[in-house]
């Protein structure tokens, strides 16, 4: 699941977000109660944008003071926080029936059944505090596969540029209309690289080798991942073609 949504969400706008919608028939088949689905998946997108701001906090805001080049990356940690408070006001509204709420009800009547039907479910605390734990785990192994890609090209590590590397790459990922940010990450991360210290030769390695782990091979295994439910229709076509 994670390896389709993944790949889907190259190629959709607003992908981050919107390949969240995508539920496999092989879930479909199993049973699973579809709102569920929905339910963890907005969770897992959630908490996903919320351990990067809780971790980008103290990162960015080292990196604004030792370089004044990363001042403005301030704007676009506001950005998630503010979108981060958004989706709390707007869920806490639709929960308790307030003013959101009374405006769904008032202006779509017809969509207040399957809000309620998605909200009605309980949050099992200790499941959600876990995830955010957990997903608070995995931006630091993002942060040190970074750092291990300095090192696997011969460079001196610096775990405080891996962690703003890290950290203002996937804020652009977040903020990027399409492609995942394609492009400009590779960018970014050559740029910031060289702000610590690192010659462009280094800078532009340890990108490409960072990004093949990251973006490039998990690409690759989700197309393989859809490939795969097809394998019965292709092992069908290449015996006739032959």
């Amino acid at each position: 699941l994670f390896l389709k949504r993944n790949f889907l969400s190259v190629f959709l706008p607003a992908g981050g977000i919107s390949s969240l919608a995508f539920t496999p028939r092989q879930l479909q088949r199993k049973n699973y109660d579809k709102n569920s689905i929905h339910q963890a998946s907005a969770i897992f997108g959630f908490i996903g944008i919320l351990t990067v701001f809780l971790v980008g906090i103290p990162v960015v805001g080292y990196a604004a003071f030792v370089n004044k080049d990363f001042e403005d990356s301030w704007i676009w940690l506001s950005g998630v926080g503010v979108f981060i408070a958004a989706v709390f006001w707007l869920v806490y509204s639709l929960r308790t029936k307030g003013t959101f709420y009374q405006f769904l009800e008032k202006h779509f009547p017809k969509k207040i059944s399957s809000i309620d039907e998605f909200l009605a479910g309980e949050i099992q605390k200790k499941y959600f505090y876990l995830t955010i734990f957990i997903s608070t785990l995995i931006e630091f192994c993002g942060i040190f596969h970074l750092l291990i890609a300095m090192f696997a090209f011969g460079a001196i590590g610096s775990f405080s540029a891996a962690a703003v590397g890290y950290t203002i790459s996937v804020l652009l990922m977040l903020v990027s209309p399409f492609l995942r940010g394609l492009g400009a990450v590779e960018f970014t991360l050559i740029y910031i690289l060289a702000n610590f210290g690192f010659s462009h030769s280094e800078g532009l390695g340890i990108t490409l080798l960072y990004r093949v782990f990251e973006f490039w091979l998990p690409l690759l295994l989700g197309l393989f991942a859809f490939i795969w439910n097809g394998r019965k229709i292709v092992a069908r076509i290449f015996p006739a073609l032959a």
